[in-house]
């Protein structure tokens, strides 16, 4: 197990170059996860540097893989083509349209439906759709997009495409869900220029790297974690290089301990296939010891 690497990342979808998304990738043995890098890569150069990123085994990224039912048939309708059967469909379907053109199908459809999956989560989940504050309509398309640039012979994206042998897993992350999910304090974290948020980040660190120490039934079957102190400047001072983090340790609990994640296909809803699945160790929620 000495060659395993698991990743995670903050997705942004802004127009900055570069953006607030933030790469971390770490060393899992049977001793832990051991951060090796946590790096302000940008969208830009995201799937660039997951294609180059050598022994990955899974990786978890934090934004929608896909979207609602009822958009995927409206936005079929008006561009005159038959239902979305597979998600390959719907991200080939993105990657051959411009921002613009989707936004525009957006914001005529008017609604914010939930996918199953956003409806699955203890903590809210917003829509994929949603134009508020924040956005999620730029982010969810630029991210599907970037995921139709990774390398096929060696990823394959969950639940949508089967195992590949020697293949990478990538898996859509909420690190929201994930903080509740091991008991750590889950909103007033974001914002860099707020004391109030900087003490949450400092807590959010200290109790993760204590982890194991947490009153949770079966916390003993998650990888305890460790970073550097450079790493843990970075996650202090910026919200998005936490999260990025977080979604590195969900995904390094699901390569370890499977059984803390819901199962999509158990849904009883077929549409999972087609809209996606968050992967957060939410079944840990119910060990919580008060």
């Amino acid at each position: 197990m000495s060659e395993i690497f698991v990743a995670g990342a903050d997705f942004s979808g802004a127009k900055t170059i570069p953006n607030d998304t933030w790469l971390a990738v770490g060393h899992l043995t049977s001793v832990g996860l051991e951060i090796t890098s946590l790096t302000h890569v940008g969208a830009h150069k995201l799937a660039h540097e997951l294609n180059e990123t050598k022994f990955l085994v899974a990786v978890g990224l934090d934004f929608p893989f896909s979207l609602p039912f009822e958009f995927l048939n409206y936005m079929a309708e008006q561009i005159r083509r038959g239902p979305f059967e597979e998600w390959e469909e719907v991200a080939e379907t993105l990657a051959f349209m411009t921002f613009d053109q989707f936004l525009t199908l957006t914001q005529d459809f008017k609604l914010e439906p939930k996918r199953t999956a956003d409806k699955a989560v203890t903590k809210p989940a917003l829509s994929p759709l949603h134009r508020g504050n924040p956005s999620m309509v730029q982010m969810t398309f630029h991210g599907i997009r970037m995921l139709t640039s990774l390398n096929p012979k060696q990823f394959f994206v969950i639940p949508f495409q089967n195992q590949i042998p020697f293949g990478c897993a990538v898996m859509e992350t909420y690190p929201r869900e994930t903080l509740f999910s091991l008991g750590l304090p889950d909103t007033g974290y974001k914002g860099k220029d707020s004391d109030k948020s900087l003490e949450t980040r400092k807590e959010i660190i200290k109790q993760l790297s204590k982890i194991r120490n947490k009153k949770i039934a079966g916390i003993e079957k998650c990888p305890q974690i460790s970073w550097g102190k450079f790493t843990e400047k970075q996650m202090t001072e910026n919200d998005h290089a936490l999260d990025a983090v977080i979604s590195c340790y969900s995904t390094a609990i699901w390569q370890t301990a499977k059984e803390f994640f819901k199962d999509p296909y158990a849904s009883d809803d077929a549409n999972v296939l087609v809209e996606g699945w968050i992967y957060s160790p939410s079944l840990l929620q119910t060990s919580l010891q008060k």
